[in-house]
């Protein structure tokens, strides 16, 4: 699996949780941890459950310190003044404070939110899922591994979606209201399900019976069998929503759709000669375009991100959301492949190893290094931008947006 939002991943690193010190409620102290701390105290009923907690970092690397990260201070003054219920005191999503908690937040990125409205967007995901588990048509497509798509979605319901994809969008699109986190939780059911369609890319006729079910709905397209199933009728639904929504207000409906259309191909890892060429892969792979069009889409902005001046920032966070999410989950790929022979190994720290001769410790560490001197590319480029004027305060609330989703990445995979 390749993709940060991949649900598998995570259902199985909690399924191999065993030691009870590392779980915790909103009324346990346990091992340092102070979940008390986490959140205000009027906000307590509203706190998604952590269920597990990871650190990927050895106690050796923590002479690696993160610093600050986050907008202009003048930006983010102008921000609260334009839209005091926007981005900060939104009543659509809670502060979080994950370091005061004692949660291991690996990262120099400052703010924490998390959705007031995570229940009724992990029932949306868990709904569509059932879709996919009860598809005639999904129950006979077997991938290359021998697990069929709708098995792979009867095991993503075996847990809460709270606990695997659903976590993504609970953090990551904090700034949604009530329908938009329901649309963006099930749009993360999608990209899980796609993210293994390159593992189909030698039979050309299933990866076009597969597209006439799953993709053509999402672009507008008419039934193939003359009515749609209750999944394609779904599908459509859901272009539908975004659209509805687009025409409220913003425009991130149709970018969150034209991404979901063209994941739905993405091309099977080549092999990589460096760190650099594995983060252009992932780019793509890790789904930064999406992630940051889910962003825009929870704000309803109207910005272009095909505009000039926001790719290198966009470059930054694609590397970021890339590295953190690879050293969160490298430990369990890595079992994974030589134990349980997962097709292959997609990690940063994996990268390092093989084409720099380092040990997988070493290479963790160089691997969070580069991470924090991304973070660090990031500041710079956000005060580039700031000093030179050359952003409007609607592109600012998205790169806040972002920032919030890059946060939020570092979150979900603790």
């Amino acid at each position: 699996m390749a993709a940060p939002i991949d649900g598998e991943r995570d259902l199985e690193r909690s399924d191999s949780v065993t030691n009870p010190s590392t779980q915790f409620s909103t009324e346990e102290r346990t091992g340092g941890l102070e979940i008390q701390r986490l959140i205000a105290d009027d906000d307590v009923d509203l706190l998604c459950p952590i269920n597990y907690v990871y650190d990927f970092l050895p106690s050796s690397m923590l002479w690696l310190n993160p610093q600050p990260v986050s907008l202009p201070t003048s930006v983010a003054s102008a921000l609260e003044e334009r839209w005091p219920e926007s981005l900060h005191g939104n009543p659509r999503s809670i502060r979080l404070s994950p370091r005061e908690a004692g949660l291991p937040i690996r990262t120099g990125l400052t703010q924490f939110r998390q959705s007031r409205h995570w229940k009724v967007g992990v029932q949306a995901a868990e709904r569509l899922l059932r879709l996919f588990a009860q598809d005639q048509h999904c129950a006979e497509v077997t991938l290359e591994k021998g697990e069929s798509i709708a098995g792979q979605a009867s095991k993503q319901l075996a847990v809460s979606a709270v606990d695997t994809l659903g976590r993504y969008i609970v953090y990551m699109g904090a700034e949604a209201d009530h329908t938009r986190v329901q649309l963006l939780m099930q749009s993360m059911v999608l990209i899980f399900v796609f993210d293994d369609m390159w593992e189909l890319i030698s039979s050309r006729e299933k990866i076009n019976q597969l597209r006439d079910r799953f993709v053509a709905p999402l672009a507008g397209k008419p039934p193939v069998s003359g009515t749609d199933s209750p999944l394609e009728t779904a599908m459509r639904d859901l272009r539908e929503d975004f659209l509805r929504c687009d025409a409220e207000r913003g425009n991130g409906g149709h970018d969150v759709l034209q991404y979901l259309i063209e994941f739905y191909e993405h091309p099977p890892p080549p092999q990589f000669t460096s760190v650099r060429d594995y983060l252009d892969y992932r780019f793509e792979d890790v789904g930064c375009v999406f992630v940051c069009a889910c962003a825009k889409f929870s704000i309803a902005s109207n910005i272009n991100l095909a505009d000039p001046k926001l790719r290198t920032l966009l470059h930054y966070l694609g590397d970021h959301l890339s590295i953190a999410n690879d050293l969160a989950s490298y430990d369990k790929e890595k079992r994974s492949y030589e134990i349980e022979g997962a097709d292959a190994l997609i990690n940063v720290v994996h990268v390092i190893a093989k084409t720099g001769g380092e040990e997988d410790e070493h290479a963790k560490l160089m691997a969070y290094a580069w991470q924090l001197w991304t973070e660090s590319r990031l500041a710079d480029e956000m005060n580039r931008l700031h000093e030179q004027g050359l952003m409007d305060l609607e592109e600012w609330a998205w790169v806040d947006a972002c920032l919030l989703a890059a946060s939020g990445n570092v979150l979900t995979s603790v």
